[in-house]
């Protein structure tokens, strides 16, 4: 009994680190939801992308929206495309050309570096929330009078359900008054305090709020109510399985894929990204929903990813502009002679 750490540890980390490819591919099915594929009906799209893809990953899908958009308008701009936030460009894709050597060492390594990653999510949090200089100042008119309120509350309804595991107590009446008060709140504020903007109503943003809201009041009150009848177990396996890989291992997934997307490529329309022809664990980790043929979608982004390839077969038969400019690469360290590998195009 006493080596049994020896064994829960390695089955515990992998098991995060199994969560967080799951996290992001639930991400990738919100890449889909922001182009509108998820569902033809775009109002229920952008409902069950928040309630089944968003809210879980604590965002919504108007953030992402607009964040994406704008790298879909300027792909690879260090001054308006949102991925490129801040110095990012500075202190990753200005390191490129990388060759391999050097590229294992400052990502794949990188990753048991926690304040590398914890940069990443940083760097993520910002892109989402802030964007470029120019997205800030576009921006600013539409954020909301309700959206700090909204996160005290879910701040302070969290120490509750922490400080009621922690003492033993029966938390969730308390969580449940703090959401009934929350509600209150909500109905009776004005619209026009939840701001708007980036093609959404005022009445939008509030009932969107209501959505978030209710998800995260079940949430918490779910928990609660499973600590007290199971015990402390259930908050810390919550954490360690769900919110760990999160900010951990999620973030770091993302960025890889950015890197092997856009790194060491041009503005323009048709070097701005890749084709990337990968082995099914990599495309299942991190290419999946069509990310591996990523040119054909910035060419298209409302193609559904499932068409993404015919689409790349039939432009290489038929444009010769295509043919010609398109970036293709097999395999992510090395590639079968004569072709390039991922790591190849980032060391050229």
């Amino acid at each position: 009994m006493g080596l049994q750490w020896a064994w829960e540890v390695p089955v515990v980390l992998a098991a995060t680190f199994l969560m967080g490819i799951f996290q992001h591919r639930i991400g990738l099915m919100g890449h889909e939801a922001s182009h509108y594929l998820l569902l033809p009906d775009r109002a229920w799209n952008d409902r069950l992308a928040n309630l089944l893809v968003f809210h879980p990953l604590f965002s919504e899908i108007w953030l992402y929206r607009k964040k994406h958009t704008g790298h879909h308008l300027h792909p690879n701009d260090p001054e308006q495309d949102p991925n490129l936030f801040g110095a990012k460009v500075e202190r990753i894709y200005a390191k490129f050309p990388m060759g391999k050597g050097r590229f294992v060492r400052c990502f794949y390594l990188m990753f048991f570096w926690p304040p590398f990653v914890l940069g990443i999510l940083q760097d993520l949090f910002l892109s989402l929330t802030t964007g470029t200089r120019k997205a800030r100042a576009a921006a600013a008119p539409g954020r909301g009078r309700m959206a700090l309120p909204g996160l005290v509350w879910f701040i302070l309804a969290s120490l509750v359900l922490v400080g009621g595991v922690l003492s033993g107590a029966q938390c969730w009446p308390l969580i449940a008054g703090m959401s009934a008060v929350a509600l209150a709140v909500w109905a009776c504020a004005p619209e026009r305090w939840f701001g708007g903007g980036d093609g959404r109503t005022a009445r939008d943003v509030k009932w969107f709020a209501l959505q978030r809201l209710v998800f995260n009041a079940l949430l918490l009150l779910g928990l609660a109510v499973l600590t007290h009848r199971f015990g402390g177990q259930v908050l810390a396996g919550f954490i360690v399985l769900w919110i760990f890989p999160l900010i951990y291992v999620f973030p770091f997934m993302m960025h890889l894929r950015e890197i092997y997307q856009h790194a060491n490529a041009g503005t323009g329309e048709l070097d701005n990204t890749r084709i990337m022809h990968v082995d099914p664990i990599t495309r299942w980790a991190l290419m999946g929903y069509g990310n591996d043929f990523h040119l054909i979608h910035h060419l298209y982004p409302n193609i559904p990813h499932d068409r993404l390839e015919e689409l790349h077969e039939d432009l290489l038969r038929e444009s010769a502009e295509y043919a010609a400019a398109v970036q293709e690469t097999h395999g992510v360290m090395r590639a079968p002679a004569g072709r390039s590998s991922i790591l190849d195009a980032l060391a050229r």
